[in-house]
């Protein structure tokens, strides 16, 4: 019987500077290029999308905020800390794209005159309900659980891990984890490194 997977990708920041996604600074609604150098890249993320496709993959739960899983092909992408991606006026709803707060100066404005915030988590809000309870399901209807590219420090995110029920927990970090002691397998090295390894059936 095939096994399934739910992945969980945790800490924000590590994964988008190891990306080069986008920097995101709520104060002032400006967007920067990361300048640190990659160390997963997209063809290594397409891997992800690859298992999925298999049926062996169900579900990429991450902070991220970027877009690079669905970028790189996976569905099932559940976004704890929302997307810069999704930007919606705060006073009618209109939506907006990413590259309209990307090219406006200062703070983007709707045609309403409304804020036009990107539908981003900030610090003391509370994650959406509904993808933190897709979340749950995920984790504790999965028989592998991997937990990888985290220190697992964030919370809530990291709180979640205590919903598997399954079989395997698998840690993919270079640094140690909470959760080193209680992994049924432990990898210590870069996610990316890890990623670049994976082969589904056929290759």
């Amino acid at each position: 019987m095939k096994r399934t997977m739910a992945l969980f990708l945790s800490l924000l920041l590590l994964l988008l500077t190891a990306c080069g996604g986008p920097a995101y600074q709520a104060e002032e609604l400006k967007f920067k290029p990361r300048r640190k150098k990659q160390k997963v890249s997209k063809e290594e993320m397409k891997k992800l999308a690859e298992l999925e496709k298999a049926g062996k993959l169900k579900a990429v739960i991450t902070q991220n905020i970027d877009n690079l899983h669905q970028m790189a092909g996976s569905r099932k992408v559940l976004e704890l800390h929302g997307s810069v991606y999704r930007n919606y006026c705060m006073r009618c709803g209109k939506f907006y794209d990413f590259s309209y707060v990307k090219n406006s100066t200062g703070v983007p404005y709707c045609e309403c005159g409304g804020v036009v915030k990107p539908d981003v988590v900030l610090y003391e809000e509370m994650l959406d309900s509904t993808t933190l309870a897709e979340s749950v399901d995920a984790i504790s209807r999965a028989q592998v659980l991997i937990i990888g590219g985290t220190s697992l420090a964030v919370y809530p995110a990291a709180s979640l891990i205590d919903y598997f029920r399954g079989e395997a927990i698998v840690v993919i970090n270079k640094a140690p984890t909470p959760r080193d002691r209680s992994a049924d397998l432990l990898i210590k090295d870069p996610i990316g490194q890890v990623f670049s390894q994976i082969r589904t059936e056929g290759e």
